[in-house]
């Protein structure tokens, strides 16, 4: 006679039990990003190119376009290790605490790299002029930026309609396609809605009333002054949202009988500590101006670099966790072997969830 299985051996067994469909959405994840890189990269490799060979009939030195030809294949190269990354695909498939582990200690090591890549650029470039201009406009970093703002709306938009056609959870759906909408604008802000790719004239009426000299809203000067506080204010507040929110518990029901979404599935885990932390320090330095000989405003780059970071994780891991969520009963529309699948499956994991 069989025995019932254990808890444990549910959670170790999960994976073999729905093997295709939880790993094709990791997978998905993988090639969305990885493609969003590559496609971009193409582009900034594009316009490199037009520029370099533009530079010989305006008379000026086309060199410094080699640096943007590099951001191109950087971000190209970037691309293709985020689509074939076996190590990738194990930190989002696994769910043991095994592996949760080995998140957190991702994201700790991801926090102090970043900050290693801030003071090593710091040290190697001893021009503060020649430092504002990598990190800049045109800059990998703001490349980077922008990446990752266009991959974390696409990643939004599969959110909100996975919301609103599998779980029949309209107003949530619509939460997550306002803030598509707005990564991808914020995207577009950042690159100059295209200027510093095509560098284009900004018109008389803008260059007016821009800080920068660019067709952007942000750095229009009635909000310039306050940019450097608000980021502050942003990286506080999720930070301490992070670290000193309630527990959300789980919700331990069977498939047929479960009919709300898990919170956790909404909110931000706490092992993104560090990159939070990280933004909230350097733009402490920033807003408050202290330590200027160390800390200096073009910084406030990175500060954004790691905001953005976070964001775009959390919206990744919130799509995995919906691929494991019960669907509502309006929404779904299962075939009879699939029903008599799910009762024989039972209660899903409800570690996975917490992951």
């Amino acid at each position: 006679m069989k025995r019932p299985p254990s808890p444990d051996s549910e959670v170790d067994h999960s994976d073999a039990d729905r093997p295709s469909e939880g790993l094709i959405r990791q997978k998905t994840l993988q090639n969305i990003c990885g493609r969003t890189f590559v496609c971009f990269g193409f582009i900034v490799l594009g316009v490199s190119l037009y520029k370099f060979v533009s530079a010989f009939w305006l008379d000026v030195s086309p060199w410094p376009e080699l640096q943007l030809g590099a951001a191109g294949l950087i971000l190209v190269a970037l691309g293709r290790v985020f689509q074939t990354s076996a190590l990738l695909t194990s930190l989002l498939s696994e769910i043991s605490p095994k592996a949760q582990a080995r998140r957190s200690f991702l994201m700790l090591v991801l926090a102090l790299s970043i900050m290693g890549c801030v003071v090593l650029l710091k040290v190697s470039v001893q021009d503060v002029y020649r430092y504002k201009r990598l990190l800049g406009e045109g800059g990998i970093l703001e490349y980077l930026q922008a990446l990752i703002l266009f991959t974390s709306a696409w990643v939004s938009w599969l959110i909100s309609k996975d919301l609103r056609k599998r779980f029949a959870m309209h107003l949530h759906a619509v939460v997550y396609g306002i803030t598509s909408c707005l990564m991808l604008f914020v995207g577009l802000e950042e690159i100059a809605w295209g200027q510093i790719l095509f560098g284009w004239k900004t018109p008389n009426s803008i260059a007016a009333v821009n800080a920068q000299n660019q067709t952007t809203l942000h750095n229009l000067e009635l909000f310039q002054n306050h940019l450097d506080l608000n980021l502050f204010l942003v990286s506080v507040v999720a930070l301490a949202l992070v670290l000193w929110r309630p527990p959300i518990p789980l919700h331990k029901h069977k498939m047929n009988s479960k009919k709300t979404m898990p919170l956790n599935a909404f909110v931000i885990p706490k092992y993104f500590w560090p990159l939070l932390f990280c933004a909230a320090g350097l733009s402490y330095f920033v807003a408050t101006e202290s330590g200027t000989n160390l800390v200096i405003n073009i910084d406030q780059e990175w500060a954004e670099f790691l905001l953005y970071l976070t964001a775009g994780l959390s919206l990744l891991r919130t799509y995995i966790l919906l691929d494991e969520a019960p669907r509502h009963k309006s929404a779904m529309r299962t075939s009879p072997i699939q029903q008599s699948n799910e009762r024989n499956q039972g209660a899903p994991n409800d570690q996975k969830l917490g992951e």
